[in-house]
């Protein structure tokens, strides 16, 4: 588990799940009928390359600001996970050029965007650290960069209302990451945990969550009453039921022992089980996947 975790495979199962997930918000038919596929893939392994740089300029500029477990690792596997990533990065796109949709107006200009936001969280010149460091930027750059990323489709542009959902679902999971850095980050930065409570970060990620499910249910409530149960509607109603998930989670005296217990506990409850809320749709994209395959003779006959 640590393995999936510290490696940022799961983080990027997460991106590719969430994007996949987003598209069926408002995109009728299944994603791999457009490209969504490819564009997932993309996304996930740009979150995969992406979150390693962070790490690896973290890492080689202040080590000591890493927790322990993450830190020893990275100690041994830094320029493998760099390697692998990049190598991995660049063989998808130019395996795969023409189906990225490059083409399409506003395609580089987002992607290019949404890139130089993430490099700047990590390292901008005039701040030791980047904009992280920046209390109450910190968590809305980003859920506005992860927003942007898996929901951006090259044809449809970005439905504002689906982008609203994801920025309040992303900035509502990230919060409690600044609870379990507490220890670490009290020496070399202030984060919202340090300016109010860990208590208080906790009841604002609930609401953001609650708030991204209600969104969700509203949308899927909605079409349903307008025209009735269309497979269109997968999308606002798994995203209702996985900020649900989500904020059960959060529930404060399941959430704070496990936020401030013990290093392995931290990570473990962080870096795979909310991680998990992002990545285990994967199963669920992959379930579908064979059930539609199971019933497509049937449908045809």
């Amino acid at each position: 588990m640590r393995l999936l975790s510290f490696t940022h495979i799961w983080i990027a199962l997460g991106a590719f799940a969430t994007t996949t997930f987003s598209w069926l918000w408002c995109v009728d038919g299944f994603p791999m009928e457009r490209g969504g596929m490819w564009i997932a893939t993309w996304v996930g392994l740009s979150t995969g390359l992406g979150y390693t740089v962070q790490r690896a300029i973290k890492h080689t500029r202040h080590p000591h600001n890493m927790p322990g477990l993450r830190r020893a690792f990275w100690d041994r596997w830094k320029w493998g996970m760099i390697a692998c990533w990049t190598v991995a990065w660049l063989a998808f796109n130019v395996a795969y050029v023409e189906e990225l949709g490059w083409e399409e107006p506003g395609r580089l200009a987002v992607v290019a965007g949404v890139g130089l936001a993430s490099l700047a969280y990590a390292l901008m010149p005039g701040m030791g650290g980047g904009l992280r460091k920046v209390t109450w930027l910190k968590i809305p750059l980003i859920a506005v960069v992860w927003a942007t990323a898996t929901t951006h489709h090259p044809i449809l542009g970005i439905d504002p209302v689906l982008w609203v959902q994801r920025v309040m679902f992303i900035a509502g999971l990230t919060l409690p990451f600044d609870i379990r850095d507490l220890d670490v980050d009290r020496a070399h930065m202030t984060t919202l945990p340090m300016v109010v409570t860990a208590e208080r970060v906790l009841t604002w990620a609930r609401l953001l969550l609650g708030a991204a499910a209600a969104l969700s249910l509203g949308v899927w409530l909605g079409r349903l009453l307008e025209h009735g149960l269309q497979p269109i509607d997968v999308g606002p109603a798994f995203l209702a039921a996985q900020s649900f998930w989500a904020w059960w989670m959060l529930r404060p005296a399941h959430a704070l022992p496990a936020l401030q217990g013990p290093q392995h506990e931290r990570e473990h409850y962080t870096g795979w089980r909310l991680d998990g809320v992002l990545a285990m749709p994967c199963f669920v994209l992959l379930m579908l996947c064979l059930v539609l395959l199971f019933l497509a003779p049937v449908i045809h006959e």
